[in-house]
């Protein structure tokens, strides 16, 4: 289900569940048009969009969620349902968040917004730096303007060093981005400054290369609300231990337009973390599988003191692996409550139950 309709002067996208965000973005920068989407374009446009949708473009124009105008969808009962702000208003507000423990959704209609020409990149720093960078970083992104966006990642160039990199794009000029990163790239003594004039597509492709198929995974992430000293070293130190060259930490900045949506009006909320942290483990065999579980949770459970309360569900394995509390917190208990309430509703039986499960109550 691979179909796509752009219809450039309502600047609206209906798209069928099976595209990916490579896809997704094609048809929609063919009329210079795009919607916040995945940073890693192989993503599915369905399952991201419903969990939340963390982009590019989130702090101009918000989360995938937020640029949700309407979906049909498929309930447990066999019945094909639109559900938007007029029809089926509650059913809506759980679809924005709560993953697809409500029904198969067949047609998405996204909100798009002009994006051409973007001015971002990489600026990458050695590992010894990492902290000087961070806390800087963390400084700078307390009063960014919307256009910008950001991300810092630890990773493992191919020829072995292990660095820290901060990742930018500017929705916008190329001279007013110029400015705006202007003092990010003035500080310390940056081992490649990558950024610059950069295309939609040249930009979503960033981390590509970083997440090659065949290999195992295994993921933990928390919201974080500060960067303080001591989370800077917890996460430089526990990085320099890192047991594979394909794994790596993202540290990804929210705020701006996603603060800007009531808690209430989307079943994803946590809108006022200012980062989330992610803990990715890549390693190619099976047989290494403990040591790099052990990396990771390691990791999470020594920042479990920063964090902010609550996960991004994109970011959680499944309900058998996190448990139900964790999965109960990356909503909040009232969020929760509301949405066990409308999975009752909608699937009591629980027949949607292979993804991180929400049980009706």
């Amino acid at each position: 289900m691979k179909g796509i309709r752009v219809e450039p002067e309502a600047l609206t996208a209906h798209a069928e569940p099976g595209l990916t965000w490579a896809e997704f973005d094609d048809e929609t920068q063919a009329f210079g048009l795009a919607t916040t989407g995945g940073v890693v374009p192989t993503t599915g446009i369905a399952g991201l969009t419903l969990g939340g949708g963390i982009g590019w473009l989130m702090g101009k124009y918000g989360l995938a969620v937020d640029n949700l105008l309407s979906v049909d969808v498929v309930t447990a009962d066999g019945r094909l349902q639109t559900a938007n702000t007029s029809q089926n208003e509650e059913l809506f507000w759980g679809l924005r968040g709560g993953g697809g423990n409500f029904g198969v959704v067949t047609s998405f209609e996204f909100q798009l917004h002009r994006v051409g020409q973007l001015f971002g990149g990489m600026l990458v720093y050695p590992l010894e730096d990492a902290r000087d960078v961070l806390r800087n970083y963390s400084e700078y992104t307390v009063d960014c303007p919307d256009e910008l966006t950001t991300m810092v990642v630890f990773v493992t160039l191919p020829d072995g060093p292990k660095v820290c990199a901060i990742a930018a794009c500017f929705n916008g000029p190329a001279a007013e981005g110029e400015r705006v990163l202007k003092p990010l790239r003035a500080f310390g003594q940056p081992m490649a400054d990558q950024i610059g004039p950069i295309s939609y597509g040249e930009m979503q492709n960033l981390f590509t290369e970083g997440f090659p198929p065949g290999l195992q995974n295994y993921w933990k992430s928390n919201f974080l609300g500060e960067l303080d000293d001591e989370a800077v070293d917890t996460i430089v130190n526990h990085y320099a231990r890192v047991p594979s060259p394909t794994s790596a930490i993202a540290i990804e900045q929210m705020g701006n337009a996603v603060r800007r949506v009531g808690d209430d009006e989307t079943a994803f909320n946590h809108r006022d973390a200012r980062f989330n942290l992610l803990i990715v483990g890549i390693w190619p065999d099976p047989a290494d599988t403990d040591a790099h579980v052990r990396w990771a949770r390691g990791l999470w459970e020594a920042m479990e003191p920063y964090s902010s309360g609550g996960v991004y569900m994109n970011y959680l394995g499944q309900s058998s692996d996190e448990g139900e509390e964790r999965i109960a917190a990356a909503y909040g208990a009232e969020t929760y409550s509301r949405l066990a309430a409308l999975k009752r509703r909608y699937d009591p039986d629980n027949l949607f139950r292979l993804n991180q499960n929400i049980r009706p109550m």
